[in-house]
């Protein structure tokens, strides 16, 4: 007799996929076991497919067999319950002790998977996801001895102080968060009489004759979703029963993952012959995936947060083109929906928001972040070589390039400025992405002519070199659309930014890149990331290179046992612990950094420092996750674990190694 379990976890926006069959070199490259005692508890967990739900193993520790922590919901970082699906097993009327079994568990690219093998019987569970609001739990349960009369009993526990919870129909469990509008559904096949309780759901079946080497299994379904989404996105089609086959699911999954390690690896890295650098590759797919949210609310196409950790209401504009960047190595249409989602809310004055929310009244339109979207579009075109992604975004991106010009160039000379649209020194701040940098320390923040047009008193080199970067890819976009004027014009203008750059924002003397005050051009004298963005754009001068390079290869600057750090070594204000953007390694400027020593010909730096980021960042190398920021002196783990950007520039590190 076949049993079938479908738990629907219908958490605020789910998704569901992967499952891997040959993934043995990946096993276990996160550690995400975790038994959380309170909603409120910050996790690791896997995730897929933009689901809105995830889970994580539970401890050794906790004395279970079987289950799993949660589900943990992605809409505001909270967890359902302490565990789901912890399976009791009696075999001819003897409970199975979960300290008695032998228990193996292991956590592969798009799946999770675990044992429990008492004398003459395992019982082994599976989890992958398969569309964006659903995941399946598989249970198989094999009987390795003689005939025998096993009864397993699967339970949940639900946190009541914010949950209420029903039974529907007799199989099946209902959750609803009412503050958050998330639901949760958890249903049973034939044969399964379920039953809510004191912040208990449990799942019966009736006592099951097993013959020698026969298998049962028994199938959960997890669906998670906001309660007022219209029931075509609640419950997605699926293609197929798993009630009748589940297989075929988990062959689906496997194979994409499959698929998504194979394009990795398509890249040549002289890295990617050691498989530990293999392993950190993985890790930042899959935290990546682990990331990915689908569109749900007021987000009107996929993206991804930041980190599931702390960053649980939307998509921000920095974080997600570079995201982007690297995730269209594996699924350029997931990276394309990444900077659609926040040219939805372009104003039409051509602004893009800095955040956008599930909840749009929330979005923030304070401030924007540094013009990246022309690199993330053009590193997306280069990895499908799709032109209609680049006509489609092509308008919006000028009209976002032109609005710099308009809204941040307060004295008309050519050179852009950092600030806000509410006049805010705060929000000017965030504008340049690195919110408390030290060079920020004596600026104040200008009225513009235009309405709320607010600017710093300082011109940044770096914003005006992604400025530069951008003429220049909107050109080049420009003449693949045979717009040959338009991409004339756009070289013409990079020219004469170029040249202002190299003139007015470079120090011979120093031989860096600095901001400089507005009216009197004179120098911010801080050695900062924002030095060596002119090489990454390929503004400066093989000399001027060579002068950032020495900067940046100097033990007593820059080279630390993490390099490239976001404040000179000998800064006194210098906080490489608590600073944020006061001494913290971030990836993506230290990514930009090398990148341009590349782009110079310092090939051996540039490697050099590459190495030093793998092997000294804490846990990189190890089953850790990757963090927001890196303390340069040390390699401590800094701020949010499991974070997007952090793990694209990583892998867009390890990528261009020679």
């Amino acid at each position: 007799m076949r049993y079938i379990w479908l738990f629907v976890i219908l958490l605020c926006g789910c998704a569901g996929q992967s499952s891997l069959n040959v993934q043995g070199d990946y096993r276990n490259v996160l550690n995400i076991s975790n038994w959380p005692q309170g909603i409120r508890e910050g996790i690791s967990l896997f995730s897929d497919m933009g689901a809105w739900h995830g889970f994580s193993f539970i401890p050794d520790s906790a004395g279970m067999a079987g289950g799993f922590s949660g589900p943990m919901s992605m809409a505001s970082n909270y967890a359902v319950g302490s565990y789901t699906a912890v399976a009791s097993v009696v075999v001819n009327g003897v409970l199975q002790e979960a300290t008695n079994a032998i228990v193996e568990k292991s956590y592969f690219p798009g799946r999770m998977i675990q044992s429990f093998t008492w004398e003459t019987l395992t019982l082994t569970q599976e989890i992958v996801f398969v569309n964006n609001r659903t995941s399946l739990l598989r249970t198989r349960v094999r009987n390795m001895g003689g005939p025998k009369e096993v009864k397993v009993t699967y339970e949940g526990s639900f946190f009541t102080q914010y949950f209420q919870g029903q039974v529907i129909d007799g199989r099946k469990v209902y959750l609803e968060f009412p503050a958050t509008k998330c639901c949760f559904e958890i249903e049973a096949g034939e044969g399964c009489q379920a039953v809510v309780q004191d912040g208990k759901y449990r799942f019966e079946t009736g006592v099951r004759k097993f013959g020698r080497g026969e298998v049962q299994e028994d199938m959960f379904v997890y669906s998670a979703y906001f309660n007022d989404e219209p029931e075509d996105v609640k419950h997605p089609v699926l293609e197929g029963n798993p009630f009748e086959a589940s297989e075929p699911f988990f062959e689906v999954a496997a194979r994409r993952w499959e698929r998504y390690i194979e394009k990795l690896f398509e890249n040549k890295s002289g890295l990617f012959s050691d498989l530990k650098y293999r392993r950190v590759a993985v890790k930042c797919l899959m935290t990546l995936m682990a990331n990915w949210r689908s569109a749900a609310h007021d987000l009107l196409h996929d993206g991804g947060y930041p980190s599931y950790w702390g960053f649980s209401t939307g998509f921000w504009s920095w974080d997600s083109w570079k995201i982007a960047a690297a995730i269209g190595c594996w699924d350029p249409e997931l990276a394309k929906n990444h900077v659609r989602a926040l040219f939805d809310y372009q104003t039409e004055e051509g602004m893009i928001p800095d955040f956008v929310s599930r909840i749009k009244y929330i979005n923030n339109l304070r401030d924007t972040k540094p013009p990246l979207a022309s690199w993330a579009v053009e590193e997306i075109y280069d990895a499908d070589g799709d032109l209609g992604f680049v006509e489609e975004m092509f308008d919006r991106l000028l009209r976002y390039h032109n609005w710099w010009y308009a809204y941040r160039d307060i004295d008309r000379n050519g050179l852009c400025e950092y600030g806000a649209t509410d006049g805010t020194l705060q929000a000017a701040a965030w504008e340049s992405g690195m919110d408390n940098a030290v060079r920020f320390d004596s600026t104040e923040v200008l009225k513009g002519k235009l309405p709320k047009a607010w600017s710093m008193s300082q011109e940044s080199v770096d914003l005006n070199a992604y400025l530069y970067d951008e003429k220049m890819t909107l050109a080049r976009f420009a003449r693949l659309l045979k717009r040959e004027e338009l991409a004339s014009q756009l070289e013409k203008d990079a020219g004469i930014l170029a040249d202002r750059i190299r003139k007015i924002m470079f120090d011979d003397e120093k031989g860096y890149f600095f901001d400089v005050q507005l009216k009197s051009h004179a120098f911010v004298p801080v050695y900062g990331p924002e030095g060596w963005l002119p090489l990454w754009a390929g503004v400066a001068e093989q000399k001027q290179a060579e002068g950032v390079k020495n900067v940046m290869m100097d033990v007593n600057r820059f080279n630390s046992f993490v390099p490239l750090g976001t404040l000179d070594l000998s800064h006194p204000r210098l906080e490489p612990e608590r600073g944020y953007w006061r001494g913290p390694v971030w990836l993506d400027q230290a990514y930009f950094g090398i990148r341009g020593l590349r782009n110079y010909g310092y090939d051996k730096e540039a490697n050099e420092l590459t190495l030093k980021i793998l092997n000294n960042c804490q846990g990189v190398l190890g089953d850790q996750p990757i963090h927001e920021n890196y303390n340069p002196l040390t390699g401590e783990t800094l701020n949010a674990p499991h974070f997007g950007w952090s793990s694209a520039h990583l892998l867009l590190m390890m990528f261009e190694y020679k």
